[in-house]
Parts: C-alpha cells; structure tokens; sequence
C-alpha cells in the first residue's frame, strides 16, 4: 500500500510538472507572434522533398547572380543580410535563401543534418538559379556550400566564406551524450521547454553580446524581437534540436583542398577566435584562397560592417582587385 502511494505521488508529480512545462511551452508561442520578412525582393517559395524553402530575389534578370546563405542558430535567417541584398541588387541578381527549419520556410519534423542541408542547397542552385554563381555563406553553412562546390563546381562561379570555423576541417561528430541531448530536446514537452529556454530573448541578447557584435548598440530591441519571433514558429524546435546537439557537423578538408573555384574567406578582426590562426588554418589546407580581415567586427561583420562588406562582395564577384582599407591580411 505504501509503495502504491508512493508510485501515486511521483505520478502526480510528474504529471504537474509536464502540466507546467506544457503551459510554459503555450505561453511562450503566444508570445512569439506571426514572423514576416524585412527583405525588400520578390518573395518566393521553393517546393523541395521535405517541405517548401522560402526566398527573395531581387536585381535584375540578366545581371550576374549571387546566392546569400544565412549561419545557423536559434531564429536565424536571411534577416541577417538586410543591410546588403539591397546595395548589391543594383548590381547583381541576389538571391537570399531561408534554409529548411528556418525563417519563413517550412519546418517538418525530419532529421535535420550537414547533407540534408548540402543537398537542398545543391538541388536550389540547380533547379532555380541554374547558371554559375557566387556564393556567399556564414558559418556553418560555409561548410556544405565547400562540399557542394567540390562535387558540382559547373554550379559555382567563387564562394565568399563569411565567418568560416576551422572545425569544418576536422572530424568532429556528434558524441553519444550530444545524440541523446539531441533525442531530449526533441521530445515534445520536456524538449519544447528546453529549447525555449534556449531560445529566450535573454538568451539571444547574451549571445549576440558576447559573440555576434563588436558594437553592442548594434542589439536593438528590434533584432532581439525578431530573432525570438523566428525562433519561436511552430517546429522551430526541430532544426534547433540538431544545431543544439552539434548534428550539423561536416568534415570538408579534403574538399577545400581540392576546391578549384575561387575563394574569398573574411573574418571579424575582434571575434571569439583570433583571426589571424583562423586564417592560417584555412591557408595551410587550401593556399589559393584568398582573406580579408574586417576591423571593429565579430561574427556578424555583414551587419557590422555593412558598407565595407558589401564593396568586397562586389569587388571580388567582378573579379576587380580587393580595395577595403579597413580589410586587411594581417
């Protein structure tokens, strides 16, 4: 009798608690709003196996075109190249993607992983743009943009890796604690509050000011409000659970050595590691490339530094000399 008492009390316990949690979870949805984009181009959706990818374009038809990638992390997306589709449209046919599990594309409960993302990439290039293009992508993305340059290079015409990490280079694969932080964090109670707290406005403010900006009057209420917004649609959760659990992890070494497409590799002078490591690095597995150091930066420099960036992009997609004095290969 007293161990069935016991079994009824932990019940409750436990039933209360994920009682709890499930109203946090509703609370936190309601909180988060509808999310719309601030991007100026023609919206579009891409249909792919696993669900629809948003994107915008913008420029004219003929002009060359450049394809934009967002990084990885709670609520991103192609918000993060707000202050350079625009400038670079007089020039250029821009193309900005949100990537599956992100932004205003769709987010199905799949496995999200390094080739899904490779895939998606490669099978938009192909079926969309369909002519050579620069590629521009932010961290982890810079990954399986390298990979889908090696195995199709006809897609490619240079590659701008913005923020690049020398873990891309390494092998370094999900451990069985990360697999099964990742298996929590996509059960439907206890995992949803997990990653909620992991997704909280606190939590975004804390990152972009000790990781993302240089400038903290860069971290508006605005970016903080957005970024929760994205990060708070419903199955949100599910790519997050993969980025969260290190399950976006893509040795490409040997694919950046051998890449033959021009590549452009730019970090922030003042970022979490030292730029100058970083780049030797990337320089010992693939000497051809070529690097710019941007001052007064952190992992976000396109923001940062917008006007600078934006004159190196257009510089090197025309394959005109680099010209930024605040760029620098020191």
């Amino acid at each position: 009798m007293g161990f069935a008492k016991k079994l009824a009390s932990t019940a409750l316990l436990v039933g209360g608690a994920l009682g709890a949690l499930a109203i946090y979870n509703k609370m936190v949805e309601s909180m988060a709003g509808e999310l719309d984009t601030v991007l100026t181009g023609e919206e579009r959706r891409y249909p792919w196996k696993y669900g629809d990818m948003f994107y915008s374009v913008k420029g004219a038809r003929d002009a060359k075109p450049l394809l934009f990638i967002h990084g990885f992390g709670p609520g991103a997306s192609s918000y993060e190249w707000r202050k350079n589709l625009d400038a670079l449209a007089e020039n250029f046919r821009v193309y900005a993607i949100d990537l599956l599990g992100y932004g205003l594309s769709d987010r199905p409960g799949v496995a999200y992983d390094a080739e899904t993302y490779a895939d998606l990439i490669h099978d938009f290039l192909r079926e969309v743009i369909n002519k050579p293009v620069t590629v521009i992508a932010h961290g982890q993305s810079c990954a399986f943009v390298i990979a889908d340059a090696y195995r199709r290079p006809e897609l490619f015409e240079r590659l701008i890796l913005v923020e690049p990490s020398p873990s891309i280079l390494q092998e370094n694969y999900p451990s069985p604690l990360e697999s099964a932080w990742r298996l929590l964090l996509r059960a439907p109670i206890v995992g949803q509050a997990l990653y909620n707290m992991l997704a909280s406005r606190q939590a975004i403010r804390g990152y972009y000011d000790q990781l993302g900006y240089h400038n903290p009057g860069l971290i508006s209420d605005e970016l903080v409000e957005y970024v929760f917004t994205s990060a708070h649609q419903p199955g949100a959760s599910f790519a997050g659970s993969s980025l969260l659990s290190n399950g976006l992890t893509m040795d490409v070494h040997e694919p950046f050595a051998r890449l033959q497409v021009p590549v452009l590799a730019v970090w922030g002078r003042e970022g979490e590691l030292t730029p100058s490591e970083v780049s030797g690095v990337f320089k010992r597995v693939n000497s051809t490339i070529e690097v710019r150091i941007m001052d007064k930066s952190r992992y976000h420099l396109q923001d940062e530094q917008a006007v600078n960036f934006n004159k190196l992009v257009r510089e090197f997609a025309t394959n005109t000399p680099l010209n930024i004095s605040t760029s620098t290969n020191r």
